[in-house]
């Protein structure tokens, strides 16, 4: 369906409307699935915002870390489930994938963390060239994401676009034959750290830059363009990874004359966040003014999924920075 109107073929041009249907974002999802935002982020994470998972699984899960467990075991770990092999039934949805193995195996590595082509060419034995035509496939049919670096002019990051498929390698294929023996609370808990640093923490640092992008102007961001990520340089330490930034709406990203509106962090640690998070962005700040962008008076935004320290909520009732919890991040203005 998605090639109807390419530009060789017969309806290009007759076409009035091209509406695409994209997934329920993070706070549309939790009203739909009617649940608390720590329980909504869970099934987020793990299934992403498409309406229609929840007729296949149900219920929502009980609240808390059993609650997840069961719910994880009677779906999507559980092998008579639909959702076991998810990732097959999505690849076949689309004419162009014949040979499903190489697609699985793009899927993998990029879990694995390549973010190039290069980088997956040499976990799936490949060389980077002849992995083209599959990754244009794999960015067209919205199974990855090419994001690109909201300061730096470099090659894009490539990620999984499907939460459901980054569960499933991550979690599901490294364990397959616990799964099949109906093992799931082994593979549960050997599988936590994974779950934790893989799946949940990019999944809120993707829903922080969301928040930003659809609701910053809530809390008086209004001056937000272009959101995204960016590395900073560092003399005195080996470089800043800066999880959520905004350019000005008047400006490109990419360009030096870019006004940088805000710089963020997002933590999904067990941590509470303390004001040396704050001091963090303001050295980031001062660099980035150091290297001759526009970021003098960018806004410090702190967003963590367990609470602030009681000196950091003084700077944030201060104005110094703001803070969001997720119960923030998920309530609507």
């Amino acid at each position: 369906m998605s090639s109807l109107l390419a530009g060789d073929q017969a309806l290009r041009g007759r076409a009035v409307l091209d509406l695409r249907i994209g997934r329920f974002r993070f706070r549309d999802a939790a009203k739909y699935w009617e649940t608390d935002p720590r329980t909504a982020f869970l099934i987020d994470a793990v299934l992403g915002g498409a309406p229609g998972y929840r007729d296949i699984v149900g219920d929502p899960p009980e609240p808390g870390a059993e609650g997840l467990f069961h719910w994880l075991e009677r779906t999507i770990l559980n092998p008579s489930h639909v959702l076991f092999t998810e990732p097959d039934y999505l690849l076949a949805e689309d004419p162009r994938i014949r040979d499903r193995a190489i697609y699985n195996a793009i899927w993998w590595a990029v879990a694995m963390g390549a973010t190039s082509p290069t980088q997956i060419g040499g976990l799936v034995g490949m060389d980077a060239k002849a992995l083209t035509y599959h990754l244009n496939v794999m960015r067209d049919g919205g199974f990855l994401r090419h994001e690109q670096d909201l300061l730096r002019q470099r090659r894009p990051t490539i990620t999984i676009a499907d939460p459901t498929v980054r569960f499933h390698h991550l979690i599901v294929q490294p364990n397959i034959s616990a799964l099949e023996m109906r093992q799931a609370r082994v593979v549960w808990e050997r599988s936590r750290t994974t779950f934790s640093d893989k799946i949940l923490g990019p999944h809120f640092e993707e829903a922080a830059r969301t928040w930003v992008r659809w609701h910053g102007d809530e809390v008086g961001l209004d001056d937000i363009g272009h959101v995204g990520t960016t590395e900073v340089a560092c003399p005195e330490h080996r470089g800043h990874e800066v999880d959520v930034m905004a350019v000005s709406r008047a400006t490109l990203p990419r360009s030096k004359s870019a006004r940088i509106t805000l710089i963020g962090e997002a933590k999904c640690t067990n941590k509470t966040r303390t004001t040396a998070d704050l001091h963090r962005l303001r050295h980031i700040r001062d660099l980035l003014v150091s290297l001759g962008w526009n970021a003098g008076d960018a806004s410090f935004v702190l967003f963590s999924r367990n609470g602030f320290s009681s000196d950091l909520e003084t700077a944030g009732a201060e104005g110094q920075v703001r803070l969001l919890d997720l119960e923030s991040m998920y309530a609507s203005s």
